[in-house]
């Protein structure tokens, strides 16, 4: 196992060092990244998520560790300052901050061919709100609208192209097994979910 130390690194290092650990270990070796503060952390978690690389995260002696699985990926995102966040107000701060979270393929209950109807009516017409959504989290079975053959796919498309983060929880990916019939989206754990879901002024639950 290949070990990066961050410790004593602000942003963008700890990124810089991590990709860097990714790109000199082995295919199948596991890299080890320390880090000794919560903004580094969140921003590293953010990076390997939307670079669709698995790992975990364990607490120890005031420090996180996180395991990346490296498999075989090679085509990691290099642009590290686009992660960097700091502990500072938002820069949103003064803006209304919407979240959307899609729990279901549906929309409602009760007429299964209805609800397909009204959830891809409800994307077309997210995509015309100004200013658009903020951030659209999908979990549960929401996010086999993720699907590259799904209903609302171009509409996701869209608001990603506007500017709308868009992320997918990795234990429904993973329970429901389409993790390479996802084409756009970050892959996010349950800990990047709940910040986005905490951030937000305004949550919509279609």
């Amino acid at each position: 196992m290949k070990t990066v130390d961050t410790r004593g690194h602000t942003c963008p290092a700890p990124l810089i060092m991590t990709r860097q650990g990714l790109n000199e270990a082995a295919a199948d070796e596991d890299v080890q990244v320390i880090i000794d503060n919560p903004t580094s952390l969140s921003n590293v978690k953010r990076y390997l998520s939307d670079n669709r690389l698995e790992f975990t995260v364990r607490e120890e002696g005031g420090l996180s560790v996180v395991t990346v699985a490296r498999g075989e990926k090679t085509d990691l995102s290099a642009n590290e300052t686009e992660y960097c966040t700091t502990d500072e107000a938002p820069a949103h701060l003064g803006k209304r901050s919407t979240v959307v979270a899609v729990t279901s393929e549906r929309m409602g209950s009760g007429d299964d061919e209805l609800g397909t109807k009204l959830m891809v009516s409800f994307f077309r017409t997210l995509v015309l709100l100004e200013p658009v959504p903020s951030a659209v989290v999908f979990y549960n079975a929401g996010v086999k609208l993720g699907l590259e053959d799904s209903p609302v796919i171009e509409h996701i498309r869209e608001l990603a192209e506007k500017g709308t983060s868009i992320y997918l929880c990795t234990t429904c990916i993973n329970h429901f097994g389409i993790r390479d019939r996802l084409p756009i989206g970050s892959f996010s754990d349950m800990y990047q979910i709940l910040n986005v879901l905490k951030d937000a002024d305004h949550i919509i639950r279609p």
